[in-house]
């Protein structure tokens, strides 16, 4: 049960959730791989997230809070929950760091996202039975459903592998495929930027589009593969509303383009109403004269 476990959990949470490397859990050991998964699965059972979060969890995750009773699993809802804000930048910074350190060890291993194991199970069994078999996970599992999107008849899984591509957009780490095949590019093109947020992403979306840069070959494949994947994914799961069509505005590999484009319509409109105003304003001046011009012919 959920207190039987939370002692035993705790102990391995301090270090787990201060230790910013990409560990493999398959060499672990199998008692640090379990409560490793018991934290993901509820965040009770890790009291620094918990400390680091203790105002976005109400803020954002406040109705999955309501339907949880006090012996309850949470089957990673929060985690999840936690997961798409920092998608949508809205974390804050402890928080934020919290869950990057999450998404980094669920992206190397499936079995640490709940929610895609609840969701995913019969898909990857149908389509990533090589991945999965594998015994030491370093993200292949998540790469194979990314790949077969399209693939996907479940709904509920379909919607986390779209989850997982938001989540990736925003930080490169969280695509550790990815990341591999583009480390020396990172190095080389983006060596400034700071992670997060989607900057690193946004700078190798630039380096892909400008035609004097030469990025690694199998950089350039997943990079290209990305962009369709996150295309469909757009058309697949729009903005629900203001904040989120902003968030992924900022965190679109075409994000100058777009707000060029936003930028030169929003000038024309000025121009315009600057335009009609001043036109509106003559008229208004000539009936006036007009006006005045039949009044005093009347009087005469």
């Amino acid at each position: 049960s959920l207190r039987d476990r939370s002692h035993r959990t705790q102990v391995h949470t301090h270090t787990h959730t201060h230790t910013h490397t990409h560990t493999h859990t398959a060499s672990s050991g199998p008692h640090i791989q379990l409560l490793t998964v018991c934290v993901c699965v509820d965040y009770r059972l890790n009291p620094v997230l918990r400390k680091a979060c203790k105002a976005d969890i109400p803020k954002f995750c406040q109705s999955i809070l309501n339907k949880a009773t006090a012996d309850s699993e949470l089957e990673g809802q929060v985690i999840s929950c936690l997961k798409l804000k920092y998608a949508d930048q809205r974390l804050s910074s402890d928080c934020e760091d919290q869950i990057r350190v999450i998404l980094q060890e669920s992206a190397l291993d499936y079995r640490l996202d709940p929610q895609l194991q609840l969701h995913c199970t019969q898909e990857i069994s149908r389509l990533c039975p090589e991945e999965a078999a594998a015994q030491e996970q370093t993200g292949q599992v998540e790469e194979c459903l990314k790949v077969n999107l399209l693939k996907i008849k479940q709904e509920g899984c379909k919607k986390e592998v779209l989850n997982m591509l938001k989540e990736s957009k925003a930080d490169i780490f969280v695509d550790p495929v990815l990341h591999t095949a583009c480390a020396l590019d990172i190095k080389h093109h983006c060596a400034a930027i700071p992670p997060g947020r989607g900057r690193q992403m946004s700078c190798l979306m630039e380096a892909l589009q400008d035609k004097r840069v030469r990025l690694q070959p199998e950089c350039k494949k997943r990079l290209q593969d990305r962009i369709d994947m996150w295309s469909y994914a757009a058309k697949a799961a729009p903005a629900e509303g203001f904040s989120d069509l902003a968030a992924q505005v900022l965190t679109s590999p075409s994000k100058n383009y777009i707000l060029t484009v936003i930028g030169t319509g929003v000038a024309l409109l000025f121009l315009m109403g600057l335009l009609c105003g001043r036109f509106t304003k003559r008229v208004t001046q000539e009936l006036k004269d007009r006006f005045r011009t039949m009044s005093v012919c009347r009087t005469l």
